[in-house]
Formats: C-alpha cells, structure tokens, sequence
C-alpha cells in the first residue's frame, strides 16, 4: 500500500480562500418551479415534436386536404414552431438561471409569439385533427400559459432584484464620494 501524504492545512486554506473571493456575494433570485416547469417543457416538447412529426408527415402523405391553404401551412408552421421552441427554451434557461433580463425577455415574447399560434393552430385549427393533435395541443397550450404566468413573475422579481441593486450601488457610490468630499 502506498501511504497517504497528509495536506498542509495552508494548502486547503488557501484553495478555499481563493475560492471564496470568486464565489457570488450576492442572493441568487433565479425561480426553482420555473426552471423545473422548463425542464419538463423540453421532454413533452421531445414528445410533442415526435408525435406531430409523425402525424404530419401521414397526413401529408395518405390524405387529401380541402384547402391548399391548410396543406401548405401545415409544415411551415411545424418548422417554425420547432425552431422557436428550441430558442425559447435556450432564453428560458439561460434567463433564469444566470438571472438575465433580456433572454428571460425574449422568452416571454417568443412564448406569446410564435410559439402560442403555432401551437393553436397544431392543436386546434387544422383541417384534419387527430386526437393527439387536440389531446397534446390542450396540454402545450396550459404549459404555455403557466410558463408565461411564472415567467412574468420571476421576470419581475429579477426587475426589482437588480434594481434594488444598482440603487445601492449607487447609493455606496455617492457616499463614498461625500466622504472624500468632506476628508
């Protein structure tokens, strides 16, 4: 057996010293139920593409539309919502979790817009409806809505955070310099 060198407790100070000066100060204000709504989001949005893909693609195939308009706006509306759902999901968790305005900004605005419509219009509008196309447009439109409640709400709370937080910034900013004014 090879023994054990014992570590110096200067060694283990110092690493953790450095790495106390590197932690955050600050109180983290990222939303736990949203980011676990999110996480749930991605594996039915998975299981969403897949079944959408695969009634598409059989109703493009094996039936014959009424509309051209409905036939020609099927796919297209599919394709955007797979890209905006990808891109809102990335806002989403890049929002909350490093707490930024923006991306949780553009999450809202591409949950209202494109995401809602096309969802409604899979779930709801289209000429020929499966059960899974109303069944699963039900429940995406519900998660949509709880994802635009709890969004708006950890957006505004993060608003406020940092707010509050370039008020004091300021407000330390300004006495410092009245006490260098006055010394």
């Amino acid at each position: 057996m090879i023994p054990k060198k014992p570590i110096s407790n200067q060694a283990i100070g110092g690493i953790a010293q450095e790495n106390l000066s590197t932690l955050p100060t600050s109180e983290i204000s990222s939303s736990i139920t949203f980011a676990v709504l999110i996480y749930l989001n991605m594996f039915f949005s998975l299981a969403y593409f897949l079944g959408n893909a695969a009634t598409i693609t059989y109703k493009l195939l094996h039936f014959q539309f009424n509309s051209n308009l409905q036939e020609v706006l099927l796919l297209p509306s599919f394709v955007i919502w797979v890209a905006g759902e990808i891109a809102r999901l990335y806002f989403a968790y890049v929002g909350n979790l490093k707490e930024r305005v923006p991306q949780m900004s553009a999450f809202l605005l591409m949950t209202i817009f494109p995401e809602l419509p096309c969802v409604l219009f899979l779930g709801f509008y289209q000429e020929l409806l499966f059960p899974f196309d109303e069944s699963c447009g039900a429940i995406m439109v519900i998660i949509l809505v709880v994802e635009l409640l709890i969004g708006y709400l950890t957006l505004h709370s993060l608003i406020q955070r940092q707010t509050a937080q370039f008020y004091r910034l300021c407000q330390e900013e300004e006495d410092d310099n009245r006490s260098k004014i006055t010394s």
